[in-house]
């Protein structure tokens, strides 16, 4: 046995020893600065993406106010048309006829400053599917639903600034029955619902990126 250890080369042991426990320290740091850097990309991702979100939310409220403006519009005009181009809603007629072209102009200026930001929403959930985000489908089915009630509105823009339709035929009626369904209070609901859903979706996966950090 002493036999045995005395002809080891301690020196060359110990030399093999302290390089591959370097190469482990190494493989680690690596590994480490790797986890670290998907993290940040992760994180620099979801901040801007919740960013842009928050300001297209903030952006929409304007027009949301607008929306709001037009249905009272709607209303003021009940019994005004003396003679009626259509039984079934002659108000929603008499407005478009009278403050439609005007009124829809402002809708679209106000719309206008939601358009880049629902554009690059689409592209940066389109970019998100590479980072291996937990539950990714809540993130890409709530920015869907919140970006749906811009267009929503894009829809009641489109059909007052039309005071030339023929107000008799089906598919006009079914314009204007498609634009009442636009309702203030269904797109505010909408908003709120699926904005939670993208909060929790990125404040959930906030926390699994800390953790295996």
């Amino acid at each position: 046995m002493c036999q045995f250890l005395i002809s080891i080369d301690w020196l060359k042991l110990l030399q093999t020893f302290a390089v591959l426990f370097t190469a482990f320290i190494a493989y680690g740091a690596i590994n480490t600065w790797k986890r670290q850097a998907k993290a940040k990309k992760q994180t620099d991702f979801l901040d801007e993406l919740t960013d842009t979100v928050h300001e297209y939310t903030q952006a929409l409220s304007r027009p949301l106010e607008f929306l709001k403006f037009i249905y009272i519009g709607f209303e003021s005009h009940r019994n005004l048309s003396p003679e009626p181009d259509n039984d079934k809603y002659p108000h929603i007629i008499a407005y478009i006829k009278s403050r439609g072209a005007e009124d829809s102009e402002k809708l679209w200026e106000h719309l206008k400053r939601g358009n880049d930001l629902v554009a690059k929403i689409e592209s940066l959930v389109v970019r998100g599917q590479v980072y291996g985000f937990k539950n990714y489908g809540i993130c890409h089915d709530s920015v869907k639903m919140l970006l749906w009630q811009h267009r929503r509105i894009q829809v009641v823009a489109s059909m007052i600034g039309s005071p030339s339709l023929n107000w008799n035929h089906p598919k006009v009626i079914k314009g204007i029955e498609n634009m009442l369904t636009v309702q203030p209070e269904d797109i505010e609901k909408h908003l709120k619902k699926y904005n939670i859903n993208f909060i929790e979706f990125v404040d959930d996966n906030y926390k699994d990126i800390y953790k295996g950090t």
